[in-house]
């Protein structure tokens, strides 16, 4: 395979997962007759179990914004700890039910995030989203979305120009397995300018990782080749999330 693999979708104890992160890039180097460039941490923010509800914007930013800091805090130390072995990016994968009435201060805490992808968007948040897009401060994506079942009444054509116009990409997940089920929405992807990321959305069965050839054959083998998107990486964290701020 020649180009280099990138995980986007991996999480940690931090969320829902049950590896750290060390034990993720070590699982990932580890695979056989893969070389992995670089693992994405993308846990869930934002709605974490040590949290609870907040109804207004300054008590969004009380209950999530020291544990948002620590977590980026912590994906960046890794960084530096892998760097002379795997890239390591600081992803989020954001609940659009949950976070679609706090959408502004979820952008003002995204500092030291190199991409987010959002969960279960309806065709009105995906309209929303595709409007707001570019005042994100890194780039958006939809996470394990199955256009057919999660836009039902839409017809793929729309779903992916919207996605083109709005420059959101899209991830071809392990989920989708078996994935000549999904050919008609993969085969109209490379009409379109839509980049595509790849991610095993790994949480506890390490397992997952070997789909990742597959995964990147199928996209080759779809034309995406070209397409796969890997996030550029702020040159250092911002100060605010090297050290954890008082709340």
């Amino acid at each position: 395979m020649g180009q280099p693999l990138y995980n986007l979708h991996n999480h940690t104890p931090f969320s829902d997962g049950a590896y750290t992160i060390d034990e993720l890039v070590e699982a990932h180097l580890s695979l056989p007759d893969v070389q992995v460039a670089g693992i994405g941490i993308c846990d869930h923010l934002f709605c974490t179990p040590s949290s609870r509800e907040a109804g207004t914007e300054r008590e969004f930013e009380r209950v999530f914004g020291r544990e948002t800091r620590e977590y980026v805090r912590a994906v960046h130390e890794a960084r530096q700890r892998w760097a002379d072995k795997i890239q390591i990016l600081c992803g989020a994968e954001i609940n659009w039910q949950r976070n679609k009435s706090m959408l502004q201060c979820v952008r003002n805490m995204l500092a030291g995030i190199d991409y987010v992808v959002f969960e279960y968007v309806d065709w009105a948040g995906l309209t929303t989203l595709a409007n707001q897009a570019r005042r994100w401060p890194c780039p958006v994506g939809l996470a394990h979305t199955v256009v057919s079942e999660q836009f039902p009444t839409t017809s793929m054509d729309q779903v992916v120009r919207t996605l083109a116009n709005a420059r959101i990409f899209y991830e071809l997940n392990a989920k989708f397995l078996p994935l000549d089920e999904h050919d008609l929405w993969f085969n109209l992807l490379p009409k379109h300018r839509v980049m595509v990321a790849i991610g095993t959305d790994t949480h506890d069965d390490l397992s997952v990782l070997r789909y990742l050839p597959r995964l990147y054959e199928y996209a080759a083998r779809r034309g995406l080749g070209e397409r796969i998107f890997v996030p550029k990486i702020a040159e250092a964290a911002p100060a605010s999330v090297q050290t954890a701020q008082p709340d």
